[in-house]
């Protein structure tokens, strides 16, 4: 028997019950994962007596992820009774050690097919293994190194990603300096404390904690996180090239590379320290030249051939700044000269990472370039001027002849108004 058009569904075809069916099932399964989790949660007799850990637990990543008690610190969640559910053949671990916990979040972040489905390394407790932590922890037993825990914390793990975070990128020198700033815990290991309070002061700390720049070095930029060791000798400038991609391939062309492969020669550090490294000056330059090179020697001649190029190319570019700035104001069009003092700032940027060469003819060659351009830029700005100051002096007459021919008009108008 027909269905009567009354009792029909209203949805126009069957796109629209594709669509209504997607809708309701992802509903579905959605209120079920939450169902789910609750029950978990319910039913772990781990949060009848910890209530407040999970507090502090249940917004974490492993939570979110159903991650719960027993799958770090073992035991049967599902037991009700407390000497049943910590029995021997439960896996209970309770509170575990340093060694323990490494190898615990090891258990699933070295799993490679857990991890896929996250995007995340599966080699971290590899690498902290050979790092100077693990190497304390594993190889000598130190279980005053820092662990996983210890960074990340126990309970309330929360994304790399978040503000909050320990290891959150602006987090990471302050998280770092729980340790490294105990004295006592320092002075055992023969290392300094003071560390955090150098590292604030320097153009790194400055741009981190003041400009909020997330992208500048912090510790891990440089020691690495899980595999953190300190940097030796050759390693100091594949760490500062990380970033600073130019210094290093200049550094590599020049007389301070074949020292450093000798053994001489700590790279980047021996100039610019490590972790106080302050803005390059004209003043860190003499120096740190001195540290090594005796005045009036031919490296520090050369050194002072490249700092005078230096110190004139940077006098000369404000002169061109101020030069089309003035021209500006003066009502000159000076669009083509910015785009060549553009050009000039490129070319003076450019010798910072080239003083690395420690050439100072290439220094010269890149500067003679920079005169070029600037001396261009002169040129045009004064032909201008002088253009501009005819095309005034072409007004002079013709303003003449107009107070004269209004003078006279004037005088014309007096006349016939008397007449």
């Amino acid at each position: 028997m027909p269905m009567s058009p009354a009792l029909k569904f209203p949805w126009r075809g069957d796109k629209d019950l594709l669509k209504i069916w997607i809708f309701l099932s992802l509903l579905f399964f959605l209120a079920l994962s939450n169902f789910a989790w609750a029950e978990s949660v319910e039913d772990n007799s781990c949060i009848t007596c910890h209530s407040d850990i999970w507090e502090g637990m249940k917004g974490s990543v492993h939570a979110q992820q159903n991650i719960f008690c027993q799958d770090c610190h073992g035991g049967d969640s599902t037991k009700l009774d407390f000497e049943a559910a910590k029995a021997p053949g439960t896996g209970f671990i309770g509170v575990p050690g340093k060694k323990q916990i490494a190898e615990t979040c090891g258990g699933c972040h070295a799993n490679v097919e857990a991890m896929n489905f996250y995007g995340i390394r599966t080699d971290q407790l590899a690498r902290y293994k050979t790092s100077g932590h693990g190497k304390k922890l594993f190889g000598e037993g130190n279980s005053q190194v820092a662990a996983c825990s210890d960074c990340h914390s126990h309970h309330n793990i929360l994304p790399i990603a978040d503000p909050n975070s320990p290891v959150y990128p602006l987090n990471i020198p302050k998280t770092c300096n729980r340790c490294h700033g105990d004295e006592k815990l320092m002075a055992g290991y023969g290392l300094p404390a003071d560390i955090f309070k150098t590292y604030a002061a320097s153009v790194h700390g400055k741009a981190l904690f003041e400009k909020k720049d997330l992208s500048v070095a912090n510790c891990t930029s440089c020691h690495g996180s899980h595999g953190a060791v300190p940097p030796g000798v050759r390693d100091i400038g594949a760490a500062c090239g990380k970033c600073h991609i130019n210094e290093k391939k200049y550094f590599l062309e020049s007389v301070h590379a074949k020292a450093t492969e000798q053994g001489k020669f700590s790279e980047c550090i021996s100039c610019h320290g490590n972790h106080g490294v302050q803005p390059a000056s004209k003043g860190l330059y003499r120096e740190a030249c001195i540290k090594c090179h005796a005045p009036g020697s031919s490296a520090t001649l050369e050194g002072e051939k490249i700092l005078q190029v230096l110190g004139k190319s940077e006098g000369e570019l404000k002169t061109a700044e101020a030069l089309v700035k003035q021209a500006s104001i003066e009502g000159i069009f000076v669009e083509e000269e910015q785009g060549s003092l553009e050009e000039a700032k490129t070319n003076v940027i450019s010798m910072a990472p080239l003083q690395h060469s420690l050439s100072s003819a290439r220094i010269s060659e890149l500067y003679d370039k920079f005169v070029e351009v600037a001396q261009e830029i002169k040129t045009r700005v004064h032909e201008k001027r002088q253009t501009l100051k005819w095309r005034k002096i072409a007004l002079i007459p013709i303003w003449i002849f107009i107070i004269i021919m209004v003078s006279a008009l004037w005088i014309k108008y007096k006349q016939l108004k008397k007449h």
